[in-house]
């Protein structure tokens, strides 16, 4: 299991960015992390911006090296990722807790954390800077920007330890990303369909700018979601060919 080994920094812009920079400049081991409550350049995917108070989101992001894992079956540590968040922020409390595949967390219909996992592939291993953003303490957002987010305040009324909730980020990430190898994946890929939302429950997508209704069957071990379709037809589809209408 990799141990992990925690900097703090009072601000930055992107603990993703601080963790690159550093790899670019070889001064990077697997179980590196940087945190800071000050983030004020936060991205989600596909350049999304991630909108929170400093001093109540807690930015996150750690190094790892892979050396048993497929590239095909990058996407399990997405899924080993999101269990680990979901673990955690069960641990405190926090109630009805999914998966919005492959990078959001949602406490009910809303969401309470994003990840944003950046890979580097070459014919050894897998790299990667896994970036988490979790709201903790902020007590409203804004409903333009933020329409359906969330809080650990809001969700249990209660004010975390910053101390424990770090320790219990990183025991649980531990925990999940060993089982990051071929070894393990259909494991993997099991407990997190039992965390998937709306999994085998009827919804509404926009594909290919329509809006059609769909029944997540299931995402497969390389990423791929499995919709079937309202004429029965099944259908797969990269995350970003998709949008969840929730």
């Amino acid at each position: 299991m990799q141990h992990f080994r925690l900097r703090k920094l009072d601000a930055t812009r992107s603990t993703n960015l601080e963790l690159k920079n550093c790899l670019k400049n070889n001064n990077l081991d697997s179980g590196d992390v940087i945190w800071s409550l000050n983030q004020t350049d936060g991205r989600g995917q596909h350049k999304s911006i991630w909108y929170a108070e400093p001093n109540k989101h807690l930015a996150y992001s750690a190094f790892l090296c892979f050396k048993n894992l497929k590239f095909e079956w990058i996407y399990s540590i997405n899924s080993a990722t999101s269990l680990a968040i979901i673990n955690t922020l069960s641990h405190f409390g926090v109630p009805n807790l999914t998966v919005k595949w492959p990078n959001d967390i949602l406490s009910g219909n809303k969401k309470i954390c994003g990840l944003l996992i950046e890979n580097q592939l070459n014919n050894k291993e897998i790299k990667s800077i896994i970036g988490i953003g979790i709201n903790l303490y902020q007590e409203s957002f804004n409903v333009d920007k933020l329409p359906n987010a969330t809080s650990i305040l809001i969700e249990t009324n209660k004010m975390v330890k910053l101390d424990d909730f770090l320790k219990q980020v990183s025991i649980n990430l531990e925990k999940f990303l060993s089982l990051c190898s071929d070894s393990y994946v259909s494991e993997l890929n099991s407990l997190f369909h039992q965390k998937l939302y709306f999994w085998n429950k009827k919804i509404r997508f926009k594909i290919n700018n329509k809006v059609a209704i769909a029944k997540v069957n299931k995402v497969l071990l390389n990423g791929l979601i499995e919709l079937k379709l309202e004429n029965g037809k099944i259908k797969h589809y990269y995350p970003k060919q998709i949008s969840m209408i929730y």
